[in-house]
């Protein structure tokens, strides 16, 4: 049990690190979430930051899911572990509550999608591949990126169920963590407030 936790805290502490809130922070002086959308993420470094800037987010986002990942493996290997399932299922769970509240924002974070869509890579590369290409199509057509995050979330849970049950707790909790924290975009949609990407 105190394995477990403390790979869990591991990977917590890794993930809480956010990017878009530190790159902002020493380009502006500003925190990016009290600036565009309010959001520690990729949009929303996108429109306050640009492009460039928008891009190293999403990279250092991806490369704090697998410096994590390798961190844990390489424990598990001093350690000789060799519960996979636990350890991943932990993995999971922890990163996306690390991004979304982290520790050292007050637990004020991303909205977890970069950060779900590179466990999705891992767990199940095939299925995250057709439901990132859903999603950037929902995008491009409907120029909502929430709406796109939705349908490729909704779309990974179902090819989940069919492809993937050993996992398929971790990801419905972080698919629901990710969905909260979709709530307001939701709620814009629906209304049509949200506000278009370009």
């Amino acid at each position: 049990m105190i394995y477990f936790v403390f790979i869990f805290l591991i990977t917590y502490l890794i993930c809480s690190i956010n990017p878009a809130i530190e790159i902002c922070k020493r380009k502006t002086g500003e925190d990016i979430r009290k600036l565009g959308s309010g959001n520690a993420g990729t949009a929303n470094a996108m429109r306050v930051l640009g492009k460039p800037l928008g891009i190293l987010v999403i990279i250092l986002d991806i490369a704090k899911v697998f410096v994590s990942y390798h961190v844990i493996l390489f424990i598990a290997n001093i350690f000789k572990e060799d519960a996979e399932f636990t350890l991943k299922s932990i993995f999971i769970v922890a990163s996306v509550i690390g991004h979304c509240y982290p520790v050292y924002y007050r637990f004020r974070g991303g909205k977890g999608v970069i950060v779900g869509i590179t466990l999705g890579v891992i767990l199940n590369a095939q299925a995250a591949i057709v439901c990132i290409i859903a999603g950037i199509l929902v995008i491009l057509f409907t120029r909502l990126v929430a709406l796109g995050t939705f349908s490729g979330v909704i779309l990974y849970v179902i090819m989940s169920l069919v492809m993937m049950t050993e996992y398929i707790i971790p990801v419905l909790i972080v698919c629901g963590i990710i969905m909260f924290k979709h709530r307001a975009s939701v709620y814009r949609i629906i209304t049509r407030q949200e506000e278009k990407f370009w």
